[in-house]
């Protein structure tokens, strides 16, 4: 759905007359909404690790701490435990916290397990890699809405724009949230919000069953792959 289809809905639901455009309306209640559907994407978007807002992305090292250019632009926070280095084979610990990155600059003996911290905008990593290893990650883009034409954005721009996240939770969200700013009682519009968007979260991108065993599907991607059945001895 469109901003505007979006924002009708809302009204609907509301009690309030459709408005025919929503950028560069001058209807206050309009306005309103437009403002709040910004902050819901924005919100929504931080609440969760969306799959339709996941993304890989690659770099190439240089042979220096500060690895720059990393991070696109649409770039919100990496996904943890996805920073592999490629050429090498191994996992990249981290993201290590302020002083987890003093206590490993200090430490006199060789820094032996790799490790990165985002800084300044920046991805840091220890010890220095050589030049030409492929990292690989994976992280959440803040780019909750589009264009038309399908260009990610971080705002609402023009009534054509289409949500990459369910709109449906994004009514849900304008509808407790205008009531909220009339000094409405919305307790029970807020409560439904939170039920459908935790429902969301529960089933979006799917979810392995759980093993008191261990992680026998981990161990079949990443070990060698032995079929069931009878062997002989």
């Amino acid at each position: 759905m469109t901003l505007l289809t979006v924002i009708n809905n809302t009204q609907d639901s509301l009690g309030l007359p459709r408005s025919s455009s929503v950028i560069g309306a001058t209807d206050q209640n309009t306005r309103t909404l437009l403002a709040q559907a910004n902050q819901e994407g924005k919100e929504l978007m931080r609440r969760h690790n969306w799959e339709k807002l996941t993304t890989e992305d690659t770099f190439v090292s240089t042979a220096t701490e500060t690895q720059t250019g990393v991070f696109n632009s649409n770039f919100d926070r990496i996904v943890n435990e996805t920073v592999y280095n490629r050429t090498q084979k191994r996992r990249v610990l981290g993201p290590l916290s302020s002083r987890e990155w003093q206590n490993q600059k200090a430490v006199t003996a060789t820094v032996l397990t790799d490790a990165f911290r985002i800084r300044g905008g920046d991805m840091l990593l220890i010890p220095i890699p050589p030049a030409g290893n492929t990292y690989a990650f994976e992280y959440v883009s803040r780019d909750w809405c589009e264009s038309s034409g399908g260009t990610g954005q971080y705002e609402w721009t023009a009534d054509t724009d289409v949500g990459v996240l369910d709109e449906e939770l994004m009514k849900l969200g304008l509808i407790w949230r205008f009531k909220k700013s009339k000094e409405l009682d919305y307790a029970e519009d807020f409560a439904t919000y939170e039920r459908e968007v935790n429902q969301a979260i529960m089933r979006d991108g799917g979810r392995r069953s759980l093993s008191y065993g261990g992680d026998a599907q981990l161990n079949q991607v990443i070990g060698a792959y032995v079929p069931e059945g009878s062997w002989s001895l």
